[in-house]
């Protein structure tokens, strides 16, 4: 599992998307600096992280959820791959729609899986690019 992965992980991967998407959000920006994206990478990977137990509380689920609605407010730099821009989208509309009851219901998941429920293989396909493109792109500001 790769290290940008691990906090969504913290959570149990299915917690992240318990739910079905209809469509993707879009109208993210498309145009922002690597350095403002990589902030807003560094912001979801430190909430998801902080946890004060093995599972978020509320108030923990709120700022993760705070912190990707912040990520789509910032957006994606310019030289994103399609895939890897829908991705994105697709995780940032699962993560700040899916509320505290729904996401409990999946902490502590322990089958293994990696995909995201709701999310047909090729979503999750995407998914995996976009961070594996954030994990490139915001290698040095992770490290921090």
């Amino acid at each position: 599992m790769t290290s940008i992965k691990r906090p969504l992980a913290t959570l149990g991967a299915s917690v992240l998307l318990a739910l079905s998407l209809t469509a993707c959000g879009g109208g993210y920006p498309s145009d922002a600096s690597s350095k403002d994206f990589c902030g807003g990478i560094t912001d979801v990977v430190t909430k998801s992280s902080d946890l004060a137990g093995e599972e978020p509380t509320e108030d923990e689920w709120k700022d993760i959820q705070g912190a990707y609605a912040d990520l789509g407010d910032i957006g994606t730099p310019e030289k994103i791959s399609d895939e890897e821009r829908e991705g994105f989208e697709i995780v940032v509309d699962v993560v700040t729609d899916l509320d505290y009851e729904e996401a409990q219901k999946e902490f502590g998941d322990k089958g293994g899986e990696d995909n995201l429920p709701g999310v047909s293989d090729d979503e999750n396909k995407k998914v995996e690019k976009f961070f594996e493109y954030a994990q490139k792109e915001c290698a040095d500001a992770i490290a921090e």
